[in-house]
């Protein structure tokens, strides 16, 4: 069995025939959720750390000392904040993914939005007093790694000089 290719958006023809009776706001809206999603799960696991910490025995005096609960960087615990890697590849993803079902940049940056929104609203402080990001290199990476990627997909997508295949 062979399957025709799209020149337009590079879709084989079996797979644009399943989605002929999906409407395109349906798919589009799916993908911008997705963009939160994924923002959940590169929040959550945005503090991992490789290496083994430990952490020193509190002295008898001071029981419950914030200061001595924290590892620290020279126990051998790195921060490795590999979702904020993963957060530039699926945000590229996703703007591609957009970019197959509309012309409009505006557009296909909405799961970015959705995300950039997300990331926002991680950012403050919930009603009691919880903060999931913190104000960290991790926390920037993220927010960096999460930008900068889609953007520059889009601005080479929609650059006045690029020739479009007809």
């Amino acid at each position: 069995m062979t399957a025709t290719v799209d020149k337009r958006t590079g879709a084989t023809g079996a797979a644009r025939d399943r989605l002929e009776g999906i409407p395109a706001v349906a798919v589009m809206s799916v993908l911008v959720f997705s963009g939160l999603f994924t923002l959940v799960f590169e929040v959550l696991y945005l503090p991992v750390y490789l290496g083994s910490g430990s952490v020193p025995a509190p002295e008898p005096e001071v029981v419950a000392a914030p200061a001595g609960l924290a590892a620290a960087l020279t126990d051998g615990a790195v921060a490795f904040p590999v979702t904020a890697l993963l957060a530039g590849v699926l945000n590229v993803v996703l703007v591609a993914a957009m970019r197959t079902l509309t012309d409009r940049p505006g557009v296909a940056l909405l799961p970015v939005l959705a995300w950039t929104f997300g990331f926002f609203a991680c950012s403050v402080s919930g009603p009691g007093g919880d903060i999931m990001l913190l104000s960290d290199w991790p926390t920037l990476l993220l927010l960096l790694c999460g930008l900068v990627p889609p953007l520059a997909y889009t601005f080479a997508g929609s650059a006045p000089g690029r020739v479009r295949p007809s």
